[in-house]
């Protein structure tokens, strides 16, 4: 060991293992890094998406909280508060108005913010015992005021505060009343609770990650009947969608990093390996044993693994936190702790692709002949299916770790592939159009060099082409695909909802909307309809096995009508509906969830009638778009005649929200409900992930830098050796130049166009299988590429003939590098 320490200094002294140390740090690093960063910043999206929740975590029932719940909750040291929510009629005077009351227990809210109309700060727990606060709502439909009294079943509370804004008030339509918050210790002085009373209880919980975790873990064990733990994800499925795209561009950030440092560490392990084939030939002259030139490669190797690592995990541990450091001001929050397991799953990809690759060369080479010494084209052959056998294990483990999607695995891994069988077939035919009608000395030696170490030029060529796919990747098509992502969230995307709009107040609505200075929305009916047959046999929520799926087969449906397919609704299945025939449109995820088919039959109870008709298509909603969408969508021929309201979404600015108030007391019956919050959670969700994934570019570009260097590397020797044979026969510089030229441009611009071509169509598919998005694509991106290919021949070119002038034809003949 001691003399493997010694080969160890000497080699770093020399710089003998430069590429592969820059190799394994920045692949350490960027996994390091860019893993550690993304899962911080991925735990404060879900923690910020939670203030929807007002909690961590969430359990509902139907009937009082069992107490094993709120003990398991206390013992694991979590916060717990309480609320019950029911309708209810408020009173002042002879005027009564149907509200939705909710009952304080603790320091609510948990997570996000409670705040009260002139309070300078958010409030925390309920209103004092014989107060209430109130909707602005409500306040307006029975002209009450702060200090005012209001009569709530049997007794009467004086109003101490207008509600501005509750965390949870947004996440849930179901109840569209008017809310009025009153203390847990007043309800039983109402007489509002009894036998049959249809009250909503939740359990909030909030506390450190690990042990929220661990209580929804216990707590799904003893979920019973009417009970079921929450998920903002569930609740809000424009939230869902931002924080799974978010998480998605995350690990696909990292995937690539991940993808193109590896290469790199591929690369230089090889080139290490091959470059200790003179120092083994010298210790077997010397009189080494087998065992002891195994144990001193070995040693050497595992000391370049613990120098990158330390010095990788240093790097990137470093690096996050100054990432972290430079977007404090714009982060809701401080980010979330950071864990060491990025660092060892970095280091276990880094290890086995450096024993993978170098270990089994190395070991060869302790059979390398003494005759090396003075004849270096002997050395003994690697065991390849090792190598390829280590390599495929350590790349399988890292698509399955940090993609976690199989459709984001495999797009991926198929871009990658089909760049380097498209670099390997493009670069063959290239060679043998060259080789038929190369004219000129410069071509045909370039042909003859590219021809005789063809595999090594695969290599490179290969090599280039997944580095310059990475890179346009990361910045190209990632551009492109949060440009599209911004798209469907503008800054004008509706922020308020309006329901239960009566068909004879649609003239007068609009005018309205109008009077004040808007566009009047588009009005949709929307019809009530409780799901009650599939192919004639009636539905039974308990037979299904997700919990989910049962809760919306015993539910009622938001039905529809008479709207075209929109944008942000795209058919996966069928054909469009035909207004004059029968017919329904299901939402693809609905219908997995419920087992619903293209052409089933299904029949839904509206008021009493029986309405069927088959499924004549599947779509896939943008929920995100924050427009009105429907699971299910009939046709005028199954609805037309069934009793409807109206409903509609639009965009009211800050500013201009004190109209809400005029137009709830000039339509009373209608309800409008305020989305802003969960609008600007998802827009929040957008931002703080382009902020992560710009941050992140810098580490993954130096991976994709790395990848470059080391594929120039892979041939340098061979063509530093081809020179100095071409000077020793009398070749000028310029003919050198020239040769290495059409080398580097045939090599540059086959990996460049092959790069550019598979980042477009990765792109493409990324958008539209997996990120949901529409991006088209992009057909100047290869030429781009191709451009910047003959570009880095160019540079490669000049920095060769640089070389070539500092040394002799003698020194690069004995030591090419």
């Amino acid at each position: 060991m001691r003399l493997a320490l010694r080969q160890f200094r000497r080699g770093l002294a020399a710089g003998d293992y430069r590429t592969l140390i820059v190799a394994l740090v920045v692949t350490i690093a960027a996994l390091t890094a860019v893993g550690l960063f993304a899962g911080r910043m991925a735990k404060l999206l879900n923690t910020e998406a939670n203030n929807l929740l007002a909690a961590d975590a969430v359990l509902t029932a139907d009937h009082p909280i069992p107490p094993r719940f709120i003990d398991a909750a206390r013992a694991r040291g979590l916060n717990v508060a309480q609320t019950r929510a029911f309708p209810s009629m408020a009173a002042k005077g002879d005027a009564a108005v149907l509200a939705s009351v909710k009952v304080i227990d603790g320091a609510y809210p948990l997570r996000g913010q409670l705040w009260l109309a002139g309070q300078d700060a958010p409030v925390v727990g309920a209103p004092p015992a014989g107060s209430i606060w109130l909707d602005p709502r409500l306040s307006d439909r029975l002209k009450l005021g702060v200090g005012d009294i209001l009569r709530l079943g049997t007794s009467q509370f004086r109003v101490a505060a207008l509600i501005e804004r509750e965390p949870d008030g947004a996440l849930d339509f179901a109840s569209l009343q008017p809310r009025l918050m009153m203390n847990g210790a007043d309800l039983g002085q109402t007489g509002l609770v009894g036998f049959g009373s249809r009250i909503k209880y939740r359990l909030l919980v909030a506390g450190p990650p690990q042990a929220v975790s661990a209580w929804q873990q216990d707590a799904r064990g003893w979920l019973a009947r009417g009970e079921r733990l929450e998920d903002v994800r569930e609740a809000r499925p424009e939230v869902k969608t931002a924080l799974e795209r978010a998480e998605t561009f995350l690990r696909l950030v990292t995937l690539l990093a991940a993808t193109m440092a590896g290469t790199a560490v591929l690369l230089a392990a090889r080139r290490f390996a091959a470059r200790r084939a003179d120092a083994v030939a010298l210790y077997v002259t010397l009189g080494a044993t087998r065992a002891q030139i195994r144990s001193i490669l070995l040693g050497e190797l595992l000391l370049l693994f613990v120098f990158g690592a330390l010095a990788g995990g240093a790097l990137g541990w470093g690096a996050q936190e100054l990432l972290g450091w430079a977007v404090r001001d714009r982060l809701p929050a401080a980010l979330p702790a950071g864990s060491v397991w990025p660092w060892f799953a970095a280091c276990g990809f880094g290890f086995v692709l450096l024993i993978g690759v170098a270990g089994p060369a190395l070991l060869r080479l302790a059979a390398t002949p003494p005759i090396r010494v003075l004849r270096r084209e002997i050395v003994a052959p690697p065991r390849l299916w090792l190598t390829l056998a280590l390599t495929g294990i350590a790349t399988a483990a890292l698509f399955v770790g940090v993609a976690g999607d199989a459709k984001l695995a495999a797009i991926v891994a198929a871009g990658i592939a089909g760049a380097l069988i498209a670099a390997g077939l493009l670069g063959w035919l290239l060679l043998i159009v060259l080789g038929r009608f190369a004219q000129g000395f410069a071509a045909r030696i370039a042909v003859r060099q590219l021809t005789r170490r063809r595999w090594l030029a695969a290599a490179q060529l290969g090599a280039l082409a997944v580095g310059l796919l990475g890179l346009w990747l990361l910045t190209v098509v990632e551009r492109d695909l949060l440009s599209a992502w911004e798209r469907r969230v503008p800054l004008n995307a509706p922020n308020q909802f309006a329901f239960n709009i009566q068909p004879d107040q649609a003239a007068s609505f609009d005018k309205a909307f109008t009077d004040a200075g808007f566009a009047p929305p588009k009005l949709q009916p929307m019809i009530r309809g409780r799901w009650s047959a599939q192919n004639g046999q009636p539905v039974e929520p308990k037979r299904y096995e997700d919990d989910r799926a049962q809760r919306l087969a015993e539910r009622e449906f938001n039905l529809s009508w008479g709207e075209t397919l929109r944008a942000d609704n795209r058919l996966d299945a069928g054909k469009p509906l035909d207004e004059t025939q029968p017919g329904f449109s299901v939402e693809s995820g609905l219908a997995k969830t419920l087992g619903i088919k293209l052409g089933d039959t299904l029949t839904f109870d509206v008021a009493g009638t029986m309405v069927s008709a088959p499924v004549v298509n599947l779509r896939t909603v943008d929920w995100d778009s924050f427009r009105v969408n429907f699971f299910v969508v009939g046709t005028q021929a199954l609805f037309a005649e069934q009793p409807a309201s109206l409903i509609t979404s639009f965009h009211l600015p800050p500013e201009r929200r004190d109209v809400v108030s005029r137009w709830s007391a000039q339509f009373p019956n209608v309800t409008f409900i305020d989305v802003g919050e969960v609008l600007g959670e998802v827009r929040r969700v957008l931002e703080l992930a382009a902020s992560a994934l710009r941050l992140v570019f810098g580490f993954c570009l130096a991976a994709g830098l790395t990848v470059l260097l080391a594929a120039l590397e892979t041939t340098a020797p061979e063509r530093r050796r081809e020179a100095a044979v071409m000077r020793a026969l009398g070749a000028s510089r310029a003919q050198i130049t020239r040769v290495q030229w059409v080398e580097g441009a045939a090599i540059g611009a086959t990996a460049g166009l092959v790069a550019g071509v598979a980042a477009s169509v990765s792109g493409w598919l990324l958008a539209r299988e997996v990120l949901e998005l529409s991006v088209p694509f992009d057909w100047q991106l290869p030429l781009m590429s191709l451009a910047t290919g003959l570009l880095l021949a160019a540079l490669i070119t000049a920095w060769e003939r640089r070389q070539l002038a500092r040394a002799s034809a003698l020194r690069l003949l004995r030591d090419p590098g």
